[in-house]
């Protein structure tokens, strides 16, 4: 057990990774209100990070100086993208189209691991990234659930991979990825950890079944290292700036003990258990009506178990179905529904394209017998599917406007005529003002709402 090496032969061709990263280039530049064509990020959330990273820049501590609830790591992603720019969202954009660019291969890696789609079924990937971020569960871009997903689905892929390819235990060194993965999204945001709880459990259990405890050892010791690999740098930036207490005291403590969450309410049941089950699986009902897309590709993921061989079937099913659920009880812990939350499940729709790869493998044979006119049409018919999605994006009314379209830099330009002026927010989170004016917070609480 474990001694198979997992040879990567699931490789792309060039062609293959330039349409996937043109494809998420493409839509984050058209999808995201970080993107240059666009005149500013208004959300309250990406503002709030976005200043904290710039305030950063400035030499201001994370905690102490500014406050704010999310994990640090993406503090200082943000930190780095005010490095790019500090007066716009590009250093955003650009990790943005990182991230989606990671998320189109990988999609498509695992798609590969269970079929060989056609030559044409690339042009299927275009339209899939384009339904995906343009879900309004994205919203204007920039939050933390959109920046993390992809590296949930490339775990996803290796933990696929073992199955498919080896003896359905990951290799030594995609432990180490996957701790670091683990360790990345921890300090982002740690109810994004669910899918690794999933994971790990299936990786336990078999490997118990199994009897293989030697190589199970190896897989935990290097999932831990990778977890402290990337918790290193995030203890010695509190350590050097004298704000450890800062970091448990906001990002835990606060967290856990004051932190409510504007949201519509689920009935409580009064038995915790059932109580937890019944508000996640309202949550993830509420969140596949609400947004077709979401609830379209959930479906087909799951789905999908049934167009797999019967030999990667079963191991497949644990895996995925402890990761999904055990994820959704994680992002969707309280009493509440909020619109995004969900946006994280997003890694397991690469599964969905395994039924739809398929399909299309069929129509394209089809058209093929048939009529040779009709073949153009199979990878014509996506890629039109593909614009029209990207045109009724909810964001495009902000799409080629100027920047005095919005409040922001309209008041930017008359709080820029006094001489050191300071900007309060009051009750409301920042919603870029400070950007706008070029401006840093003066005191430490200068955005998040009362609940927050």
């Amino acid at each position: 057990m474990g001694k198979t090496s997992l040879k990567d032969n699931n490789k792309l061709t060039r062609n293959e990774l330039i349409i996937l990263w043109a494809a998420a280039a493409v839509t984050m530049t058209f999808v995201s209100t970080c993107s240059p064509l666009y005149p500013f990020n208004p959300w309250d959330d990406a503002n709030c990070f976005f200043t904290i990273g710039r305030g950063m820049v400035n030499g201001r501590i994370l905690y102490k100086d500014l406050f704010d609830h999310k994990g640090p790591l993406l503090y200082f992603v943000y930190a780095l993208t005010a490095l790019i720019s500090s007066k716009s969202f590009i250093g955003a954009w650009i990790v943005e189209i990182i991230a989606a660019g990671f998320f189109a291969v990988y999609s498509w890696k695992t798609v590969k691991l269970f079929t060989t789609p056609s030559k044409n079924a690339i042009f299927l990937m275009p339209l899939f990234i384009g339904i995906v971020y343009t879900s309004k569960m994205f919203n204007f871009g920039g939050n933390a659930e959109e920046l993390c997903f992809p590296l949930i689905t490339v775990a996803l892929y290796k933990g696929l991979r073992a199955i498919v390819k080896g003896d359905g235990l990951p290799e030594n060194a995609d432990a180490l990825i996957c701790g670091i993965i683990t360790g990345a999204l921890f300090w982002v945001k740690y109810t994004f950890v669910g899918f690794f709880a999933g994971f790990c459990l299936y990786i336990i259990v078999f490997a118990i079944k199994q009897k293989a405890f030697p190589k199970l050892w190896s897989l935990i010791w290097r999932f831990v290292a990778g977890i402290v690999i990337i918790s290193i740098p995030v203890f010695l930036y509190f350590i050097f700036t004298n704000s450890l207490k800062f970091l448990f005291e906001s990002y835990f403590y606060d967290n856990m003990s004051f932190y409510l969450i504007k949201g519509e309410s689920n009935p409580a049941t009064g038995i915790p258990v059932i109580e937890n089950i019944v508000v996640t699986g309202s949550c993830l009902l509420k969140s596949s009506l609400t947004y077709s897309g979401f609830g379209t590709l959930l479906v087909l993921s799951l789905a999908s178990l049934f167009f797999i061989e019967k030999s990667h079937r079963l191991k497949t099913a644990i895996l995925l179905l402890s990761a999904i659920t055990i994820s959704a009880g994680f992002v969707f812990s309280r009493p509440v529904y909020i619109y995004y939350y969900g946006y994280i499940l997003c890694y397991c729709f690469c599964m969905a394209l395994i039924p739809t790869v398929k399909l299309f493998n069929l129509i394209e044979k089809g058209a093929a017998k048939n009529l040779s006119r009709l073949k153009g049409l199979v990878f014509v018919v996506p890629l039109i599917t593909y614009g029209i999605t990207i045109f009724m994006c909810k964001n495009m009314y902000l799409i080629f406007k100027p920047k005095d379209f919005l409040a922001q830099f309209r008041m930017a330009e008359t709080i820029n005529q006094t001489e050191d002026a300071k900007i309060l927010t009051y009750d409301t989170m920042d919603a870029g003002f400070y950007t706008a004016a070029g401006l840093l917070p003066c005191n430490r609480y200068f955005g998040p709402g009362k609940n927050h």
